[in-house]
């Protein structure tokens, strides 16, 4: 069959702009190159050392979980360590050029950590508005003391202090105000003649539990500046505590020992009604006296009408000293902000332990924490406001705190007299601290 002309032309036609749009597709499919992606925003790793046993660990787990999702751009690892070893794992570490960008350690030893070059210095890192939201003695606990004045080395998260624990079944009044009152209740309450007796207070004598008595007595160790008065200003007050320790070890209505496991095993065994603890163990007493946990601050000294002054720690976060001024330490400083914050401070009140945050609402309900735990921490706050920071310089750790031991304990054991222990301690410490 014969193509007329002009359809011969349009096929031709066709088939060429059929040719060309194939052309065009392979040479745009070959020439196009793939646009680089947009990079990714930079992530600030942080390692965070600690030591805390359940269920405060899992609190500072979600603390830390929480920060992490509202900080895309700063992810914090816990790594746990063994209490025992943390701050000499802490030193070697940091030494060696090493270890972990953030640590949590007890107050105690921010000194000799501060000695050994491991810890960085936190003044001016933080605004005094900020800090000034914090316990006091929690944040005092927190300073090192030099004689040109304190410096901070960490950030307190939460703190710990003494107080009278009792078991309110035993109580249809209000726990004893004073140190007369509760030596006349827990001689009622005590039959040391049942087998096996019950005590109506169990007291561990040793010199952590006590020395908040020395203070209210009038005794002192060393002066605002840091000189050596044990054996002068604080000498009378000293003995006098002294004395009120050995009456008390030796009162048959009462169960006050240095055998700490002693007093541990009357309480664990409920044959003791009343003892003084610190803050951490409110949970064994919670557990111990259910629904019946009783926390009072503790008696006002009748011989002095002074309130003691326990000694107030806390457990700090500290930032290794070899962080430079670039992203890791703005990355650090941000985190110990979350960590005071209200929600924070109230996740770790729900595992146990006391907050510094002095804003948060212990008086508000909440579900989610208990109505003992709410009244315990109200006290201990209290309490930790008239008390005083722990020494924590190398000094005060490794030379005060042994010979203050040995001066208690030989009174205690009948083997000196207060007179004699506080001369023998204020010339022994005199010799070691080159104080003349």
């Amino acid at each position: 069959m014969v193509v007329p002309q002009q359809m011969r032309r349009l096929m031709i036609l066709a088939l060429t702009l059929l040719v060309l749009s194939a052309c065009s597709a392979r040479s745009a499919t070959v020439s196009t190159t793939p646009q680089p992606a947009a990079p990714a925003p930079a992530r600030t790793i942080l390692i965070l050392w600690h030591a805390w046993p359940p269920p405060a660990d899992r609190a500072l787990a979600a603390v830390v979980e929480g920060f992490n999702r509202g900080n895309p751009g700063i992810q914090v690892v816990i790594q746990t360590r063994q209490v025992t070893s943390l701050r000499d794992d802490l030193a070697s570490a940091v030494a060696e050029g090493a270890g972990p960008h953030l640590s949590i350690v007890p107050s105690h030893t921010l000194g000799s950590l501060a000695e050994e070059g491991a810890l960085l210095p936190l003044d001016g890192l933080l605004a005094a508005q900020e800090l000034d939201r914090l316990l006091p003695t929690a944040l005092g606990a927190a300073q090192v003391r030099y004689r040109e004045g304190p410096r901070l080395y960490g950030v307190p998260l939460t703190f710990d202090t003494l107080a009278l624990y009792y078991n309110k079944a035993n109580f249809s009044a209000a726990p004893p105000g004073d140190t007369d009152s509760l030596l006349r209740v827990a001689r009622g309450l005590s039959d040391n003649r049942s087998d096996p007796p019950v005590w109506g207070l169990a007291y561990n004598l040793n010199l952590d539990r006590t020395i908040g008595y020395l203070y209210a007595f009038g005794g002192r160790i060393v002066d605002d500046q840091g000189n050596l008065v044990l054996g002068l200003d604080g000498r009378d007050g000293t003995e006098a505590w002294l004395d009120w320790l050995l009456v008390l070890r030796e009162d048959e209505g009462l169960l006050a020992s240095l055998d700490g496991i002693t007093v541990d095993k009357a309480l664990l065994s409920q044959r003791a009604l009343m003892t003084i603890d610190w803050a951490h163990a409110v949970d064994r007493y919670g557990a111990l006296w259910s629904g019946n946990l009783g926390v009072a601050p503790l008696p006002r000294l009748s011989e002095t009408n002074r309130l003691p002054q326990p000694y107030v720690q806390s457990d700090t976060l500290v930032l290794n000293a070899r962080l430079g001024d670039g992203p890791e330490r703005a990355a650090a400083i941000t985190f110990a902000r979350h960590l005071i914050t209200e929600t924070s401070q109230r996740e770790l009140l729900r595992a146990g332990h006391q907050p510094v945050l002095m804003s948060l609402d212990l008086n508000a309900a909440d579900l989610a924490i208990a109505p003992e735990l709410r009244e315990a921490a109200r006290v201990f706050r209290g309490q930790a406001e008239a008390g005083l920071p722990m020494p924590n310089t190398r000094a005060a750790i490794e030379t005060v705190w042994p010979v203050l031991i040995d001066m208690q304990g030989g009174v205690l054991r009948r083997l000196l007299t207060p007179a004699q222990a506080v001369k023998n301690a204020d010339t022994t410490l005199r010799a070691r601290l080159d104080q003349p």
